[in-house]
């Protein structure tokens, strides 16, 4: 098997159940317009501790969306789980999707299997 690069997490326990998250460019796109910030300076201030709830909120829903979730479902999905104040929690998962959408995850790959990823770049 091959190492591969994906932006998906897969399986990630959202409040209610398991599901995948992934930032593609158009919820990275969407990111920015939503926190006036790009995807490396949010990763920075989650690394520091320096995110606000605006930010980890958008974050998740987003990643939810780039997962495969319908939009008003990941909307209701995190005013349901996240606005409540599980603020820190869901800080660490933001983190987490935004780590995987700027570096990527080395992954064990099968060409026939699953959705298409990048090969690992060593």
């Amino acid at each position: 098997m091959e190492t591969v690069r994906s932006a998906r997490l897969v399986n990630q326990f959202v409040g209610e159940g398991y599901f995948d998250l992934c930032l593609r460019i158009d919820e990275l796109i969407a990111l920015q317009e939503k926190t006036a910030a790009g995807p490396g300076a949010l990763f920075n201030r989650f690394l520091r501790g320096e995110w606000i709830i605006q930010e980890v909120v958008e974050v998740v829903r987003l990643g939810l969306i780039g997962g495969g979730m319908h939009a008003k479902k990941a909307f209701d999905l995190v005013n349901r789980v996240i606005i409540p104040g599980y603020y820190h929690e869901y800080a660490i998962l933001a983190g987490s999707i935004l780590s995987a959408s700027l570096f990527g995850l080395d992954m064990e790959g099968d060409e026939d299997e699953g959705e298409a990823m990048a090969p690992a770049m060593d």
